[in-house]
Parts: structure tokens; C-alpha cells; sequence
């Protein structure tokens, strides 16, 4: 796998590599976006928000958008078919932060992004954790994946009892620096001997690997605020909530909300909670917000010519910037309170 050199980490961390792409003046997406259910959730977000574009893909699949905190203006994104990640910085320039993610082709069930398109061979979720190590997931590597300050990759988990992992998607360190994640189930009723045979949540903590909870397809993952719960987007369309024991440990799995009787097409994926608690999931149609409760209180739509979110995170130095992806894009909308 080819390594980036100290010196090349050195500049991305200063901002001085440049991909020689500049995101122009942003342009606004012609639809409707905020669906306000819940008149209380207006003092979070106004329902005339507008939806904007960031950086326009080109044959892309954007996932993972994960804000640096403690760089001002810093923003990374996967994008899986170019097999990168790449960083947006404040002057709306982006940067290629890591590349050449996925160089295994031993892989015999790499899958298409969309039909007969590019394959999903790059990143999937990313993460930084408190070194400001960026992490990633290998969608069809099969790997978890920290770069290390001096540019050089460092696999953090590759295999659970000596089998492959199918489709690793998702991530969250935790306060104590544990880092959990998700491993989708295999993919069609071919037999794949040579990989882990169910989808399952996965902690790694002081460099050993746990499995915390298998038998389901986990996706998206995310703590609440005090870090009391973690949530997964279960697909078909749940959510599932765990009780985090003092150990670090999950306990009670149930569904959250059910949002399977909605005819429009999307699966739930990416997952985040917001400081008061509440619960955002790309979803059907879009991008679904729940109470801590489950109460469904507003819907954010996606705009036209794609059929939902994929992925987001709450960003900008104040927190009051949520970016969205969709496999064409990468878009923004601004909140009237830090969500952070």
C-alpha cells in the first residue's frame, strides 16, 4: 500500500496541499428542505433553511464526512470509487488527505456503486480520534485503517477469528478512546467461506478486538451525548438502541423507531446525535430526525436527482453547519444553534 510520506502529512495538516479544485460560490439547490413536524424543532432549524452544494462529485460516491475539531475550518469526506479522502479547508479549496485507500483485489465480491458503475473499493466511514489521527473503513478491503502522524497506515483490524471481514461501513471512538464499528453481513447466498458469516458491532480498546453484537446488518453508529446509549441504523429501516454498560460493553439491543411502512426508496445509513439528544438518520426520501424519545419531529429532503442522504456530520467552527453527502455530492445547511 503505498504510504504517505512525513512531509506530505506535514503540508495537509498545514493545508498547503492543493488537489487544484476550488469550490466556487455555493450555489443553492432548488427544493423544499426543511419538513417541520414538531414546532419546537423550528428553534433548531428554520423551515425556510436552504439546502447547498459544496463540492459537486464527478462519477462519485461521497460518504464519511467527519469535521476536525481544533483545526477551524477543516472538513474530510471519502469519496469510494476515486478511492480517496479528501479535506476541505476554509477557503473552499479540497485536498486529497489520504489516498490510494484500497490496493487488495483479493477481494472476489468487490460490488458496483450503482448499477454497472464504479466499483466501492475506497473509504467508507471515517473518523479522527483524539491525537487527530484521521481513521477509516475499508468498504470491500475488509479493514480498519489509522494514519499515523508520520504518513505511514497502521491495520487496526483486518479479520474476527481468523475470517475476512464482509463490508466494514461505519465508526465512532468513544470518550475512553475506544474505537466501535460496524461490519455489514455477507452480501448474496454464494457461500463465502473465508469471511466472518454475520454482520456485527465491533470495539477495539487498548488494541483488542470485541464483538459486541452480530446477527443484524449494522450500518450507521453513534453515542449519545453522555454517551449512556449507542444507536445503529439496522437495515431494512431501524433503528436499534443499545444500553453502554460501564465496561464499555452493549446490553438491552431494541428498536428504536421503525420507519419500514415509508413507500419512498432509502435505506437508513449514516447516524449522528446531536448535543440535546436528538437522533438524525439518512433515511427514506432523505434525512429523518428523532427525539431521544423516538418521536419523528422533522425531515430533511433530498434534493432532486438522488434518492436520499448517505451520510453526514454537524461541522463549522460554531457547529451550526451540518454537511450532507449523496453518492453525487457533497451539501451543506445551516442550523440557528450549534448542534455539536
Amino acid at each position: 500500500m503505498k504510504m504517505l510520506t512525513a512531509s506530505l502529512f506535514l503540508s495537509l495538516a498545514l493545508g498547503f496541499l492543493t488537489l487544484g479544485t476550488t469550490v466556487g460560490a455555493q450555489r443553492s439547490v432548488p427544493t423544499k428542505l426543511v419538513e417541520i413536524l414538531d414546532p419546537a424543532f423550528e428553534e433548531i432549524l428554520s423551515p425556510d433553511a436552504v439546502l447547498k452544494t459544496v463540492f459537486p462529485g464527478d462519477k462519485s460516491f461521497m460518504e464519511g464526512p467527519t469535521w476536525v475539531v481544533g483545526r477551524p475550518g477543516h472538513l474530510i469526506f471519502s469519496d469510494i470509487p476515486k478511492n480517496v479522502i479528501y479535506e476541505l479547508g476554509p477557503d473552499g479549496k479540497v485536498f486529497v488527505v489520504v489516498d490510494n485507500i484500497h490496493t487488495d483485489d483479493t477481494n472476489p465480491y468487490l460490488l458496483n456503486a450503482r448499477g454497472n458503475g464504479p466499483k466501492l473499493t475506497g473509504a467508507d466511514g471515517t473518523a479522527v480520534d483524539k491525537e487527530g489521527r484521521i481513521t477509516y473503513v475499508e468498504f470491500t478491503g475488509g479493514r480498519v485503517i489509522r494514519v499515523e502522524k508520520d504518513g505511514s497506515r497502521t491495520v487496526m483490524a483486518s479479520e474476527f477469528e481468523g475470517k475476512r471481514f464482509n463490508n466494514p461501513d461505519d465508526l465512532v471512538y468513544k470518550s475512553d478512546g475506544a474505537l466501535y464499528w460496524t461490519d455489514l453481513p455477507p452480501r448474496g447466498t454464494e457461500p463465502r467461506p473465508n469471511f466472518v458469516p454475520f454482520g456485527g458491532v465491533y470495539r477495539i480498546k487498548n488494541g483488542k478486538l470485541d464483538l459486541l453484537s452480530k446477527d443484524f446488518r449494522p450500518n450507521g453508529i453513534a453515542f449519545s451525548p453522555d454517551e449512556k446509549y449507542l444507536y445503529i441504523t439496522d437495515s431494512p429501516r431501524k433503528l436499534v438502541r443499545f444500553d453502554v454498560q460501564r465496561d464499555g460493553t452493549l446490553a438491552n439491543g431494541h428498536v428504536f423507531v421503525d420507519i419500514g411502512s415509508d413507500p419512498r426508496p432509502g435505506n437508513p445509513d449514516g447516524l449522528k446525535t446531536d448535543k440535546d439528544g436528538n437522533v438524525y438518520t439518512a433515511g427514506p426520501g432523505g434525512l429523518w430526525v428523532f427525539s431521544p424519545a423516538g418521536k419523528h419531529i422533522a425531515t430533511l429532503h433530498a434534493p432532486a436527482g438522488t434518492t436520499s442522504f448517505v451520510n453526514f456530520t454537524f461541522g463549522g467552527d460554531d457547529g451550526k453547519t451540518m454537511y450532507m453527502t449523496t453518492p453525487e455530492a457533497l451539501f451543506s445547511v445551516e442550523f440557528k444553534t450549534s448542534r455539536r
